[in-house]
């Protein structure tokens, strides 16, 4: 793979003999939550998922990651371990950065800059999301992202666990809010889609959520 066109390469050329590319398969684990690992990944194509999974198998999904983007245990930079396991969703390559290498880096003031204003936008995304669980309703959140991720009226998912990690929520409430749904008549679950029959009830339904995630178009901007 020629590395001159990723996003990184600037900051990372003079140490490429140092950073090895990685591949995974999809489903592979790139590092489980009891392993000492500390080295940083990344990501040059394909997707990896953070997640949080107790002794008793109870699961939270932390993080969802594609191309550009940093994975690795970053809980270690505050000494703490957060016992998640990081795992491909699909195939996936990335470069594995080692702690010494990633020392070298950060001493580049303009890699510290892009580094952290990555690591703090995620931070910022999962903070809105845990924001947006306690202030609304399971159906409001559903009738936005129903409405936000279909087409032609139309949203197609791979499983009934994908969409209950996606919010995070139980089977057994994902079930409720869709029956509830399906009996006001504002869709209709088949197989592995949901048809929207009621887009403007939809649409009223998901009106504070739509106005949460609005854009504001500010000013204040990061210079990166």
């Amino acid at each position: 793979m020629e590395l001159n066109n990723i996003y990184i390469y600037d900051y990372i050329k003079e140490y490429l003999n140092e950073i090895p590319i990685v591949n995974y398969k999809r489903g592979q684990y790139i590092t489980r939550s009891d392993e000492n690992f500390t080295e940083i990944f990344f990501i040059l194509d394909g997707n990896v998922k953070v997640e949080c999974i107790t002794e008793y198998g109870k699961s939270f999904l932390v993080d969802e990651l594609s191309k550009n983007e940093f994975v690795g245990k970053f809980s270690y930079m505050y000494e703490q371990n957060l016992f998640c396991d990081i795992k491909a969703t699909s195939n996936a390559s990335l470069l594995k950065i080692n702690n010494e290498t990633f020392d070298k880096l950060q001493k580049n003031p303009e890699f510290l800059k892009m580094f952290l204003y990555k690591i703090s936008n995620r931070i910022y995304h999962m903070y809105k999301k845990l924001m947006m669980k306690n202030l609304f309703s399971l159906e409001e959140l559903f009738a936005f992202y129903l409405l936000k991720s279909s087409e032609e009226g139309i949203f197609n998912f791979k499983s009934t666990s994908d969409l209950c990690n996606i919010f995070p929520i139980s089977r057994k409430g994902l079930y409720n809010v869709i029956n509830k749904l399906v009996k006001e008549e504002l869709i209709r679950k088949e197989k592995n889609s949901i048809v929207i029959l009621n887009k403007k009830k939809l649409f009223e339904l998901s009106t504070h959520v739509r106005e949460f995630n609005m854009i504001n178009d500010s000013k204040i901007k990061f210079d990166i």
